[in-house]
């Protein structure tokens, strides 16, 4: 019999078999298929490929052709997916924006600015917020003259801790990443700023009858002494081992030794009641101590440092121009509102200088955000001065982010905040903490310029910056203080708002030259 291909196109290579011999049947090991029509411009691609790239598009297209047509009505997983709409649909876009939200997350987590910025401000707000509940606490306990009293004694706590600092701890924090001699410089550190604050100590209790007479009750009794010239050099360590853990790039031990500090806090203020306005002031600098103790236990196993009463004055000698530089800095940065509190207790009352506290203690806790992103920006700076724009960039992105938002809330909604502490609170340092508030965004251009300086070495200008910022600061604000919390918030705001807006040009004019010099840098190559 003959059968004509054309005529039966219908039919199959094995019935076209059969027809031809009707009594043999001829197995086939597998029955082929009719390949697919290819669309004309992938074959055309072909020709334009590279040989290895044309190779790999054909195999592709070998595949294609030989592999059998999948049939949706037998596969469950395949008539799923051709269903619109279906349960997978919406499953499918919930995992992208997992996927999306880890991509986030890891890139934050491996960025080591993102990353120590983000610690170090939690373990700050922790200590904010904690403190936050500790200072209700205490305005519950205690009368506002208490309170005031206290507060003034943990402002110049900090006030000498700042000034026995020395600037080590900028130093320890610009040095300590590319040191040879990591033990020996803390240690040495150490032992300059122990023996600097027992002088200091020693000299402010000896001239306390000048500096601030509601306060020589201190002086009343050997316990309240010592204890006193104990917890100052805790807490000048204190400002050592953060520096210490942020450049090993380990914030997170700060998050550890802030919480310890924190959880204490809000213990201490019922076992030390009995010590009056000394009482609340020992509450504070004890969880200090014990938090600081923690937080060195952990750089002495975890990074195997070795204490000792060692002193190298070579290694001193070549940071000492930075350290001198970053101590007027310090010092001069955080004098204002350290010496505000003695100013009001001396020309007001007491019961103002717990009303100044309780304010700007909630300003600090948005003061955290741009402190913490400074000092990340100046470690990473220090490790690769090559990338500043770009760090710059990120620690402005991390300031207007969290730090604008936070402002708005704490001017909008203060007062509530204030309510917590009693209604005396709310009403005299409500106006008073909306400027105070709102001032932090130009503080924040002032630290990160400060930071730039830092990295850049433009050690005059940092120190000259700092101290007309300072001087201008609180002499406005000693300028409006007759009127009394509002005029020293007026004149806080003026002195921070011009020197923010000078360090704003400071930082453009940095970025614009790093880019020039970039530029110049890369056409040369």
């Amino acid at each position: 019999m003959k059968i004509d291909n054309n005529e039966y196109t219908d039919l199959s290579i094995a019935e076209k078999e059969t027809l031809k011999h009707p009594g043999v049947a001829r197995p086939l090991l597998f029955e082929p298929v009719a390949p697919r029509p290819l669309k004309k411009t992938r074959l055309e691609r072909l020709d334009r490929l590279p040989l290895n790239e044309a190779t790999t598009a054909m195999m592709r297209v070998v595949n294609y052709v030989s592999t059998p047509p999948l049939d949706a009505n037998t596969i469950p997983e395949l008539k799923t997916r051709a269903i619109p709409g279906s349960e997978t649909e919406p499953s499918s876009k919930q995992v992208s924006r997992q996927k999306g939200l880890q991509a986030i997350y890891q890139q934050v987590m491996t960025d080591p600015l993102y990353r120590n910025s983000i610690f170090n401000m939690a373990s700050t707000f922790i200590l904010g917020g904690l403190g936050f509940i500790f200072w209700i606490i205490v305005a519950r306990l205690y009368k506002p003259e208490n309170v005031g009293i206290a507060t003034t004694l943990i402002s110049i706590m900090t006030l000498l801790s700042s000034f026995t600092g020395l600037g080590l701890n900028s130093s320890l924090n610009r040095y300590l990443p590319k040191s040879i001699n990591k033990n020996e410089l803390i240690n040495s550190s150490f032992v300059i700023v122990t023996v600097a604050t027992l002088l200091t100590s020693a000299i402010f209790l000896l001239g306390l009858q000048t500096f601030s007479p509601q306060l020589l009750f201190v002086r009343s009794s050997p316990l309240y002494i010592i204890s006193f010239i104990i917890f100052i050099v805790f807490c000048s360590w204190n400002i050592l081992v953060e520096s210490i853990s942020m450049a090993f790039r380990a914030a997170g031990n700060i998050l550890i030794k802030n919480t310890t500090i924190s959880l204490l806090k809000l213990v201490l203020p019922f076992a030390f009641i009995v010590f009056g306005s000394y009482g609340i002031f020992a509450s504070t600098a004890t969880a200090l101590s014990l938090g600081v103790l923690v937080g060195l236990l952990i750089l002495m196993f975890k990074f195997k440092i070795k204490p000792s009463l060692t002193l190298n004055t070579s290694l001193i000698k070549e940071t000492l121009a930075y350290s001198f530089a970053n101590y007027i800095n310090g010092f001069m940065f955080n004098m204002p509102s350290l010496v505000l509190p003695v100013i009001i207790l001396n020309t007001l009352s007491a019961s103002y200088a717990a009303y100044y506290y309780i304010a700007s203690m909630i300003q600090n806790i948005l003061l955290i955000i741009p402190l913490a992103t400074a000092q990340s920006l100046l470690t990473e700076g220090s490790y690769n001065e090559a990338g500043l724009n770009k760090h710059i960039k990120k620690a402005l992105i991390t300031i207007c982010i969290i730090l604008v938002p936070a402002t708005a809330i704490v001017v909008l909604f203060g007062n509530l905040l204030l309510q917590f502490f009693g209604k005396s609170y709310a009403t005299e340092s409500f106006v008073f903490l909306q400027l105070y508030s709102a001032s932090t965004v130009f503080t924040a251009l002032l630290l990160v310029a400060n930071a730039i300086m830092n990295i850049k070495h433009q050690i005059k200008l940092l120190v000259l910056s700092n101290i007309i910022a300072s001087i201008l600061t609180l002499a406005l604000s000693y300028m409006f203080i007759s009127g009394k919390l509002v005029g020293i918030g007026w004149g806080w705001m003026l002195g921070q708002a011009i020197a923010g807006l000078l360090s704003l040009g400071f930082i453009v004019y940095t970025a614009l030259n790093t880019s020039q010099s970039r530029s110049r840098q890369d056409v040369r190559k």
